[in-house]
């Protein structure tokens, strides 16, 4: 009969994060609660540990939960070194004897056991989260150009937002446990499907000669793609719902393929940034950059000799079109500049990194403009 051995500490697996940046300037993006029922919890109360014995002589196993990163568990040897550990992405190790299930409500539950095979697996519930944490009730957050708009919820999980004009909802952001994303007002708001927090940034704030255009992602997901134009040329920056830089392109790298990003007319006064989903042939989604405001031209060519954006159609800056149209809606194959083979599998619930080769992503919905 075989036995797990002591094992020794594996390897740190490292997450990749390109461009890991927040994008929170004061000036453009803002998430305040506004009276009592907005009050959050402190971070220290939405964090918890507790250790166990571990069914591995002289061994022992820390729990922790935590709100934001979810549930982790530790394999400590006599001496109190990390020899193994699962967490919310590599929720099992097989070799160590140890994985965990994550549910709704900060509830976690881990196993372990000491032998392979068909032998039954030993279960602890990771300690919980205090109620304040998971079930904040009712809140109101000020959003950046100052208006109030009240979050309620549901269950855990479902919360929702309502956008009014005149009295009138124009738009309604509702969580089903996933984070949601809109654009009215000129602003473009995400709200939080574990903690209901409301965040806001205006769509096209301006700083001397730099514009910047905040546009949805082809992902979907609540992910946006941030457009940056300047004497010093365009860039994009791929964000997660949290705002979170997860992917570039920009003069350097115009092409970013691993993460379906391209800009095309760089060195013009009228680049365009391409995005799409899948790699091979699949066409791109064009958006225009904003301009650059009058007396502000820089590197970009300008003049008779500017070069005419790859692929790029006509269209007003900030409209979206799908390039190239008609057949290739059908399954036809029309060959890209770049000749761009690598896949971009759909299946996951965010950007995940897989070295620099491609990554998951899963494309759940359209993002509307209000």
């Amino acid at each position: 009969m075989s036995t797990y051995a002591r094992i020794p500490l594996r390897a740190a697996i490292a997450t990749a994060v390109l461009a890991g940046a927040l994008l929170t300037p004061a000036a453009a993006f803002a998430a305040t609660p506004a009276g009592p029922a907005a009050a959050s919890s402190a971070d220290a109360t939405c964090h918890v540990t507790k250790d166990i014995a571990s069914v591995q002589l002289g061994m022992s196993v820390t729990l922790t939960n935590d709100l934001a990163n979810g549930p982790k568990a530790e394999l400590k040897d006599e001496h109190g070194k990390v020899v193994a550990g699962v967490d919310r992405a590599h929720p099992s190790d097989l070799s160590a004897g140890i994985r965990l299930t994550e549910s709704k409500g900060g509830k976690a539950v881990f196993y372990q056991r000491s032998q392979g095979g068909d032998t039954p697996w030993e279960s602890e519930a990771f300690p919980v989260l205090p109620k304040s944490c998971i079930d904040p009730g009712d809140a109101t957050y000020t959003l950046v150009n100052g208006e109030s708009i009240p979050v309620h919820r549901f269950a855990t999980g479902h919360y929702r937002a309502e956008f009014l004009t005149d009295g009138k909802a124009v738009k309604i952001l509702e969580t089903e446990g996933q984070d949601v994303d809109g654009y009215v007002h000129g602003m473009h708001v995400v709200l939080d499907a574990t903690t209901g927090k409301l965040v806001s940034e205006y769509t096209a704030p301006r700083s001397g000669c730099t514009v910047t255009e905040i546009i949805p992602s082809v992902y979907g997901d609540a992910m946006s793609v941030k457009l940056t134009n300047s004497p010093d040329g365009p860039k994009a920056a791929l964000r997660d719902s949290k705002l979170t830089t997860v992917a570039t392109a920009d003069r350097t790298h115009p092409i970013n393929a691993s993460s379906g990003l391209r800009i095309d007319g760089i060195d013009t006064a009228a680049p365009q940034l391409g995005q799409r989903t899948q790699g091979g042939n699949a066409p791109y989604t064009y958006t225009a950059f904003p301009k650059l405001p009058a007396g502000c031209a820089g590197a970009t060519a300008t003049g008779a000799g500017a070069k005419t954006p790859v692929n790029a159609p006509t269209q007003n800056s900030g409209q979206t079109t799908i390039v190239p149209q008609g057949a290739v809606a059908a399954g036809a194959n029309i060959a890209q500049q770049d000749n761009d083979n690598t896949p971009l599998i759909a299946g996951g619930t965010g950007l995940a990194t897989a070295g620099a080769a491609g990554f998951t992503v899963l494309r759940r919905r359209a993002t509307t403009r209000a």
